[in-house]
């Protein structure tokens, strides 16, 4: 610790100890030097914060649908979002929709111990 520092109140240095504690937490868990630019570059974005609050607050079944959805979107340009006069949120994407039809036409044809062929 600096001379700066001990001149500090005691609370600013406690607030700063614990904001070191966590950003080396957060370095901690990250694979690469990457992935701590990308969380604090989507920590910038307005919303983020909130959207990931609300998604880690779902019930275990709603936030399984929302990140099985994400994986068949594979390309979020490719997702739409509507909300009607009742609340209903709506995802859409076509992606979505031919991985899922995929899905069912092997499933359909599924033969025992025959190759699955989905291309």
């Amino acid at each position: 610790m600096g001379k700066a520092r001990r001149n500090q109140p005691v609370s600013t240095r406690r607030r700063t100890a614990t904001a070191e504690r966590i950003i080396q937490t957060l370095a901690a868990g990250c694979t690469s030097p990457a992935e701590a630019l990308e969380l604090l570059y989507w920590s910038r974005e307005p919303g983020m914060t909130e959207i990931i609050r609300g998604i880690a607050a779902m019930p275990e079944g709603t936030r399984a649908a929302v990140e099985a959805f994400i994986a068949l979107a594979r390309d979020a340009k490719t997702v739409s979002a509507t909300i009607d006069q009742r609340g209903v949120l709506t995802l859409t994407s076509s992606e979505a929709t031919r991985t899922l039809a995929l899905a069912e036409l092997a499933a359909e044809n599924d033969v025992e111990g025959a190759p699955r062929l989905l291309n």
